[in-house]
């Protein structure tokens, strides 16, 4: 067999794997080996053991993938379908690359990222990058960055690249941020743009259909900080950006760092709220109990900072000899804020319970539904 990259074929794979089952089934004893090689589900095991494991055709598959150096069959098949026929030019190759490293949304596929594919074509094709800047944001390639930033300022606020992404959106919205060959110069090219006087609330419009890569989607704005704490769910990433002044309520961010919540404490620690946001309805989709127990203690530490710097207004007034009066307006104005706050709570609670109870109400109706059936 040719485990050549350059001679894959889709069609031969799936031929090889349908061959490798039909030898497993036909207890053939070379198939149990290939199966205890590369297959982690038969590893050290017997031949009466992995043929007791009734193997199906996806696990084939799975072995041919392995067989080759990727992960699984679905990483094999996006690799072969990135491979572009002799002939094509080099801006082709990395629009296709790109779309490996870049979610749809940024991309204006439809096509998931695949951050593993799209490393494995870079270690076969290290010149897809060259000395393009913004390429050079996307893998993490911190000196051409700074060099890039040193000649020309502006640069790290300006779009560009086959993508038109400003530089920091290019590092956060990175796929290889996954990777952790990468991810320390990914963070490393972030710190550079940032001190180099990015904004950190650089964002791109939305290409997810009906958005296109040409068209994109004003409506829906994709912040650099949602590439980091909601797309990457990156920690150190959503630190630095939100420490250089980025905008937590981005409507994206809190949203999808719910999806894995290693973001979300960090991002209602710097004031990014869930009520009346699209992120409620995911928590009381979801049911997540966490995320409800992160905001309530975000919300307290908040109460206490307001409560303290009343408190540290109060003594500087008392501190410079303020009369009496200009005391009392302080007092007033605490408590004003505190009754604030108060019916506010009450008022979030109460709605959570509304729809606590449509939730309740439209289980029992399904329920209801199920049994007359």
């Amino acid at each position: 067999m040719d485990r050549s990259p350059g001679r894959l074929n889709l069609d031969h794979l799936k031929k090889q794997a349908k061959e490798l089952i039909r030898l497993y089934r036909r207890q053939a004893p070379e198939a149990y080996a290939r199966f205890r090689h590369a297959l982690p589900a038969a590893a050290g095991r017997s031949d009466a053991q992995i043929a007791a494991l009734d193997l199906r055709l996806h696990d084939a598959q799975s072995c041919v993938a392995r067989d080759l150096g990727f992960a699984s069959w679905p990483d094999l098949r996006r690799y072969v379908d990135a491979q572009l026929p002799l002939g094509k030019s080099k801006a082709d190759r990395v629009r296709r690359w790109l779309q490996l490293v870049y979610a749809a949304d940024v991309a204006g596929t439809t096509d998931r990222a695949n951050p593993r594919v799209a490393a494995r074509m870079l270690t076969e094709d290290p010149g897809l990058v060259a000395d393009d800047p913004y390429l050079a944001c996307a893998v993490g390639d911190a000196e051409i960055v700074r060099r890039t930033a040193m000649s020309d300022p502006t640069w790290v606020n300006r779009p560009g690249g086959p993508f038109k992404l400003p530089p920091l959106v290019a590092v956060t919205h990175s796929g290889l941020l996954q990777i952790p060959e990468f991810q320390t110069r990914l963070h490393r090219c972030a710190r550079l743009l940032l001190q180099a006087g990015a904004d950190p609330d650089q964002h791109i419009s939305s290409r997810w259909p009906p958005g296109s890569l040409e068209a994109p989607d004003d409506s829906n704005p994709l912040s650099a900080l949602y590439g980091a704490a909601g797309r990457n769910h990156d920690l150190e990433l959503t630190r630095l950006l939100l420490e250089a002044g980025a905008n937590p309520n981005d409507n994206e961010s809190l949203y999808h760092s719910l999806e894995g919540s290693v973001t979300t404490g960090l991002l209602l620690e710097h004031g990014a709220r869930i009520t009346g946001t699209n992120a409620m309805y995911k928590v009381l989709d979801d049911e997540n109990v966490a995320a409800l127990e992160l905001a309530a203690a975000a919300r307290r530490q908040s109460k206490r900072t307001r409560r303290q710097r009343a408190a540290d207004r109060m003594r500087l007034a008392a501190a410079v000899g303020d009369p009496p009066a200009a005391v009392a307006d302080l007092r007033r104005d605490t408590a004003r804020r505190r009754r604030g706050s108060a019916h506010h709570d009450t008022r979030r609670a109460q709605r959570l319970q509304v729809r606590a109870a449509i939730r309740t109400d439209r289980g029992r109706r399904v329920a209801a539904r199920t049994h007359r059936r």
